[in-house]
């Protein structure tokens, strides 16, 4: 599926009729929570809904990329089910590189500076054998059983990053009730394919500046994509997408974007999470030239994280000081930067909070992070109920305090 958009036109290649319904997550009963397994990649108990999901190009024809035509983003939508999906076979990992159909995909994707960068040998043979999540291809999406539609979660994923390695969160949203966009940011993901070709980083859409530029630009097309899907040009999201009801989310550079995207004060933004952002990119200029301090935000950050090191775990910690009344801290003692992804899925040796790690405040020394589906599980618990009150008026009850004790520092 490719979507070519321009402000004022949408044009959809192919769409397909799909229907949705919507049930909140403080609806089910905390009984009904507890008898539900707990996920190992999540943390949790899975959400009320089936997850789908479907993959679609969107095309900004307002924007010229560096080195070829418009920017085109290869974008991933996770989203409730119709309860048919419980029955239907899961998505395999090959499915988000389109199944192979691109020759030499596949092998491009096993190389060291792609997905086979992140464990040595690491096939992607092995990862649909043992890739975990619970979405279903192209399921048919739920109708939602209010007026007010899906709420709309977009994510931006980190530098040398991936659209798909952050499941625990975006399909786990799903699973509650949300509808979530990640796209891969062409230039600094390690791998994504648009028209027809394997991209990877280098050249021209890599400098520093050019991402910086492009990223932020890029989330702001997606919910300018999701607006004119939601509005009719797509029947499966058709009416069923509140784009009013909107957050955004993103992990290191990821973090960064969406700090960036707030200074524009979209009033369809109700919300922010921010995971371990590198604010000190573009020489900190997102803390001195910060302007909305209106806008809800949670903050997290792992305290060993090495990669933004003291200063950048600092600086997070000042950031989340504003709005006042509105702004959330979540900090994980024994975390770091890749606490807040799915890499262990990829590799249970990552490192960086997950298992064995390089400790931050211990120079010098390693220590043993937080189990990781302990790590996911404090993180949902939280993400969920900060977007529960800011996009669907929730009570925010966890929001008042710090549930897990010795594991987190945690601010309200």
């Amino acid at each position: 599926r490719s979507l070519a958009m321009g402000r004022p036109g949408l044009r959809t290649l192919l769409c397909t009729a799909f229907s949705l319904r919507l049930l909140h997550l403080r609806s089910a009963t905390p009984r009904a929570m507890a008898m539900a397994s707990v996920s190992r990649v999540t943390g949790l108990p899975p959400g009320p809904f089936p997850v789908g999901v479907t993959t679609m190009q969107l095309d900004d024809l307002t924007r010229q990329d560096p080195e070829s035509g418009p920017r085109s983003l290869q974008t991933e939508i996770w989203y409730p089910a119709g309860d048919e999906a419980r029955d239907l076979p899961r998505n395999r990992f090959s499915d988000f590189l389109g199944r192979g159909a691109i020759p030499g995909s596949i092998q491009a994707a096993e190389e060291e500076n792609a997905i086979g960068g992140y464990r040595n040998d690491l096939t992607i043979k092995e990862l649909d054998e043992t890739w975990p999540n619970e979405a279903v291809r192209d399921a048919r999406i739920r109708d939602p059983d209010t007026k007010t539609g899906w709420p709309l979660v977009i994510f931006s994923h980190g530098s040398g990053a991936y659209r798909a390695s952050y499941i625990f969160f975006t399909e786990f949203l799903a699973s509650q009730g949300f509808v979530v966009m990640a796209c891969d940011h062409p230039g600094s993901a390690r791998y994504t394919q648009v028209n027809g070709r394997v991209v990877k980083p280098g050249g021209a859409r890599s400098e520093r500046p050019q991402m910086e530029a492009d990223r932020p630009k890029d989330v702001m097309f997606l919910l300018d994509a999701m607006s004119k899907l939601a509005g009719g040009q797509d029947s499966r999201f058709a009416g069923r997408v509140n784009v009013n009801l909107t957050a955004l989310t993103g992990m290191s550079f990821g973090g960064w974007t969406t700090a960036a995207c707030l200074e524009e004060s979209d009033p369809r933004v109700k919300a922010a999470i921010m995971m371990c952002p590198s604010l000190m990119s573009a020489g900190g200029r997102l803390i001195k030239e910060r302007r909305n301090v209106e806008t809800p935000i949670m903050m997290m950050i792992g305290s060993e994280d090495y990669v933004l090191g003291a200063e950048g775990v600092e600086a997070c910690r000042q950031f989340s000081l504003k709005p006042e009344g509105s702004s959330f801290l979540l900090e994980i003692k024994l975390g770091g930067h890749c606490s807040f992804t799915s890499c262990e899925l990829y590799n249970a040796a990552y490192g960086n909070g997950i298992g064995e790690s390089k400790s931050l405040t211990k120079q010098g020394s390693t220590y043993q992070a937080l189990d990781i589906s302990k790590q996911h599980e404090i993180i949902n618990s939280y993400g969920l109920a900060f977007l529960d009150k800011y996009l669907r008026a929730g009570d925010g009850s966890l929001l008042k305090e710090n549930r897990f004790d010795d594991h987190v520092i945690y601010r309200c």
